[in-house]
């Protein structure tokens, strides 16, 4: 576990290199939920529920638009995990999307 926790900040703040898939989909994820999160708040439903991996495409392009989301760690991780791109982007709206219900669903029932 601490392995884990530490390889999350690879090659920012840690030496210690993401070994197995968990840690690897960790350091990965955790760059691009900023920038899908980012751009989730620039829509009018302030949402991820209806992004399409076409938006965070664009936003992954445009450099100046959540600058402190690393491209190039999430490039890294994709590498690391031996993804394309659109995959880990699509994997991890699919996720956001997924916890996204969850929360909507609990907050409902209070």
């Amino acid at each position: 576990m601490i392995h884990s926790v530490c390889s999350h900040g690879y090659g920012i703040c840690s030496d210690e290199e993401p070994a197995c898939e968990m840690e690897k989909v960790l350091f990965a994820a955790d760059e691009l939920t900023g920038l899908i999160w980012a751009a989730a708040l620039m829509r009018p439903s302030k949402s991820v529920m209806d992004m399409e991996v076409s938006s965070v495409k664009k936003k992954f392009k445009d450099k100046r638009f959540a600058a402190g989301c690393s491209r190039d760690i999430i490039r890294q991780g994709a590498q690391m995990l031996g993804w394309e791109l659109n995959d880990l982007f699509g994997k991890t709206l699919q996720a956001m999307q997924s916890c996204e219900k969850e929360i909507q669903e609990e907050m409902a029932g209070m």
